[in-house]
């Protein structure tokens, strides 16, 4: 058998394993696959993002992040690496870590919105109000309709007392998912902050009816 098709036969036999929920017996043939004598950069790059995927699916973050960095080693163009290891970092709540890998993400690949969102949320954690809003404001580029961007756009106005782009973003955020109980709440604290009592109370009121609802749907279908 040649080394292409042998190749090519431990990638299926891989994929096979993930796909089946077998974690372990996909490592192994991803292990397999990189100590291949005729295994390219590319193949190798392939291997470590996946080993990356699986470790962490198993919890095991340090070899997770290992692999993250092997496959930029054998790909130092790879986004999909540094997004990885963007979230595990942002995970471990390591902020400032967790931007500078998103940043060298959206430098080579600027049409994740998601990503951009998730930056946004790494430096409203570290209070970059400003910076936050502008990958906000990305994300939302890229996805007029991305609720959790419009959202927290409007949490981060919020923050720096503007009033009216905040209560815009919130009633966008309602506008597009009428039970979001937060944006509920957090749109009656703003109304109160603006001395509309009576929109206030009312939205106060409806974020605790939505949130008793979606308490009492969770304990139901936990029962199920």
């Amino acid at each position: 058998m040649n080394s292409e098709i042998e190749l090519s036969n431990l990638m299926v036999e891989a994929y096979s394993y993930q796909k089946n929920g077998e974690l372990s017996k996909a490592i192994q043939t991803w292990n397999a696959l990189l100590s291949h004598p005729s295994s390219d950069q590319s193949l190798k790059a392939n291997a470590h993002l996946s080993l990356g995927n699986l470790h962490q699916l198993q919890g095991n973050d340090d070899l997770a992040i290992e692999s993250m960095s092997n496959a930029i080693k054998a790909n130092p163009n790879s986004s999909e690496a540094y997004y990885c290891l963007a979230y595990l970092e942002q995970e471990k709540e390591s902020f400032e870590s967790a931007i500078a890998y998103f940043e060298k993400a959206l430098a080579l690949n600027n049409t994740d919105s998601g990503a951009f969102n998730n930056l946004g949320n790494c430096y409203d954690r570290i209070n970059k109000t400003d910076e936050a809003i502008n990958s906000y404001t990305k994300a939302i580029n890229l996805d007029e309709s991305y609720i959790a961007a419009i959202y927290n756009r409007g949490n981060a106005y919020s923050k720096i007392g503007n009033d009216k782009l905040a209560l815009k973003d919130l009633n966008k955020a309602i506008e597009l998912d009428a039970n979001f109980y937060q944006a509920y709440y957090n749109r009656g604290t703003l109304f109160a902050r603006m001395g509309k009592l009576a929109n206030s109370e009312q939205d106060l009121n409806k974020a605790k009816i939505l949130a008793q609802q979606e308490l009492e749907h969770s304990s139901s279908d936990n029962k199920h």
